[in-house]
């Protein structure tokens, strides 16, 4: 166990893990309700209302033209009278009390469909459900419920921070009853729409004043045809703000009337458009989602480049969200941003904590070796780099200055420092850009790799590539050694790709990051080759077989090196693909035409063909080729003589 927790990844998962486990807990606690629903609050957007829906209000003309509050009962009475033509009438105002005109109210209550308000004063929860205890319901002097007008409760439940969200459609006590709203729907379809949860969101469809608004006064003084409401729903109640029948909801930062609210609900109710709070197991999903997406962005990318792909997720779902409100279906906003916050910051800390030493250990390996882009991917992705050695495929590369030994003569041990390091530097820079691990300088010479510590698929080509960018620069710094008067020197590079053990060698107090290997020996082989052959890059059959379309190539011989028993063919590197002049393409034509008539043992055939070539292009292996035919010609190879030439030397 100790051991997976110290992998990066693990880590990475186990506090995403905890961290989830934490905010679901703080999410079933209830904390940051409050926060939560003001977030959904914002959410609200207003659409629109029923033209069916019509609201008699209560408002402050009706004040001035009929007198102070209370009004007397013969008023509601009148009203009733001329819109009796409507479907339903829901009357949002309290007749507790007997008052002087309840006769002609009970009168006109029963020559329309109407439904009174009652209200629950106190409440209990008896197996966790609501109870209510104690009620107020219209006056007996009004009639008789259910026979004579109808009734509902107009209780709504008001949240902590003092917002109206939520209602519920029926509660249970020493009398049950339905919402105000729902009786009203009841009446208006003929039937009780069945709504089973205890308590349910209030969908608002538009925000204050949003429904058609008719002064009470207007009513009772018949100025609206009471034509107009026919087969509507007609809500009667107080809007005038000295009345204070409002409420705070989250649609508008104004109060709303309760009689608005009540229409509100109404709408929903006969549209069947509700609002569902998302369930507790689908935001548990959601809490682990943003954790472990928060988490492995964090794992696979750079900080800088893990926070804007988290912004865009951020975003990207509360943009969801609103759709999904749109739809009915409320996510919860806050916990999955907020397990999304509280994971990045710990994992932050404890990537900058746990990996500040594994930073400084491959810098100092690697910085002065390799490319910062591959120093950048090796930080990021530490685990690239195995302790010990283990088998990779590479192409190795070694380069030698050629005829060193002189030219040190020459020059003061100053001077030819300086042309040393003129020439490493300008050669390291170029292995270092073309992503390319530098291994070790060996006096004049340079070993390095491609293919590790990171996985280069392509890592002929990059070290192909390579290896003719360092032959460009050096025309360049000859040609600069010649007007400064340095003597100017050539080099040879090797190139053999292939299996080879790559890893941190040496002893516990030093060691280095290198690779060893048949074919590291082979690439030293290719270098030394170049002397033999007056070429400048010599490269492996298996080197060869990854770049030949992409490359142009001169097929050189067949040898066997000193040291190993199995022959390999040899090319000549000369450029990218089709960058050869017609004069360069021909002598190639030419010197492998010679080559195949001599491995046929046509050696006069062959000469002529090594010699049209060397009179193209002065060329060193067309000449020893010609001097081997010659001496083939005079004492011939044995019968079994398979064209492959024995290398005596290193």
């Amino acid at each position: 166990m100790i051991k997976i927790l110290k992998k990066r990844l693990a880590k990475t998962l186990l506090v995403s893990l905890i961290v989830a486990g934490i905010t679901t807990i703080l999410l079933f606690a209830g904390f940051l309700d409050t926060w939560e629903s003001k977030i959904s609050d914002a959410f609200y957007s207003p659409s629109t209302p029923l033209d069916e829906i019509v609201i008699i209000a209560i408002d402050d003309q009706s004040l001035q033209e009929l007198g102070r509050w209370p009004w007397p009962r013969e008023y509601f009475a009148t009203a009733i009278d001329h819109i009796n033509r409507s479907a339903v009438i829901g009357i949002d105002i309290s007749f507790f009390e007997p008052a002087e005109g309840d006769i002609q109210l009970a009168e006109s209550l029963t020559n329309a469909t109407v439904v009174l308000a009652m209200e629950y004063t106190s409440f209990s929860y008896i197996d966790e459900e609501l109870y209510g205890e104690s009620l107020l319901k219209p006056t007996t002097e009004l009639g008789i419920p259910g026979e004579d007008y109808h009734i509902g409760y107009v209780n709504l439940y008001t949240d902590s921070d003092g917002v109206t969200r939520t209602f519920t459609p029926h509660i249970t006590g020493i009398e049950n009853h339905d919402h105000f709203a729902l009786v009203i729907v009841n009446e208006y379809i003929g039937t009780t729409p069945v709504l089973d949860d205890k308590r349910m969101l209030i969908n608002f469809f538009s925000e204050p004043g949003g429904y058609t608004h008719i002064s009470f006064s207007d009513i009772y003084y018949n100025k609206t045809d009471p034509s107009y409401f026919q087969g509507k729903i007609v809500l009667i109640g107080a809007t005038a703000s000295n009345l204070h029948d409002d409420a705070i909801v989250p649609i508008s930062n104004e109060v709303m009337p309760g009689v608005e609210i009540n229409a509100n609900l109404v709408q929903s109710i006969l549209t069947r458009d509700f609002l569902h709070d998302q369930d507790d197991l689908s935001a548990v999903g959601l809490i682990l989602l943003f954790a472990f997406v928060t988490g492995i962005l964090l794992y696979r990318f750079k900080i800088h480049i893990a926070t804007i792909l988290l912004a865009i997720f951020a975003i990207f779902y509360v943009i969801f969200s609103i759709y999904t409100f749109d739809s009915g279906l409320i996510l919860n906003i806050l916990f999955p941003l907020l397990s999304m916050i509280t994971v990045y910051i710990p994992l932050v800390v404890l990537y900058y904590l746990t990996e500040e030493k594994s930073r400084k250990w491959i810098t100092s390996v690697f910085g002065k070796y390799v490319s910062p882009i591959v120093i950048d991917n090796l930080l990021q992705n530490p685990d690239r780099i195995k302790l010990g050695g283990e088998k990779r495929n590479i192409t190795i590369s070694f380069s030698d200055i050629r005829g060193f030994t002189p030219i040190s003569e020459k020059l003061d041990p100053e001077d030819l420092v300086h042309l040393l390091n003129d020439y490493l530097t300008e050669m390291t820079e170029i292995i270092r850009k073309d992503q390319g691990l530098v291994d070790k300088y060996m006096g004049d010479a340079i070993m390095a790799f491609w293919g590790a510590p990171l996985d280069q698929p392509n890592h002929p080509e990059m070290a192909c590539a390579s290896s003719l960018e360092m032959i460009n620069k050096l025309k360049e710094l000859q040609t600069k050694w010649k007007e400064e008067g340095t003597p100017v020197f050539d080099i040879g590079i090797g190139l053999s790709s292939g299996d080879a053990i790559v890893g941190n060698m040496g002893s516990s107090q030093r060691f280095d990051y290198t690779a060893i290997g048949d074919n590291v020996n082979l690439a030293s082989r290719m270098e030394g080759l170049n002397k033999i052959y007056g070429t400048n890059i010599l490269i492996t059959e298996y080197t060869y077989n990854s770049i030949k379309d992409k490359f142009e190539t001169r097929k050189l011989d067949a040898v066997r090196v000193k040291g190993k028993r199995k022959p390999i063919h040899i090319y000549e590197l000369l450029a990218k693909k089709d960058q050869l002049d017609k004069k360069k393409i021909e002598f190639i034509k030419y010197f492998e035409t010679g080559l195949d008539l001599y491995t046929k043992k046509k050696w006069k055939n062959a000469i002529k063909s090594f010699q049209t070539a060397d009179k193209l292009m002065a060329d060193p292996a067309s000449k020893m080729f010609i001097t081997r035919c010659e001496t083939f010609i005079a004492n011939p190879p044995d019968k079994d003589w398979d064209g492959v030439w024995e290398m005596k030397i290193k």
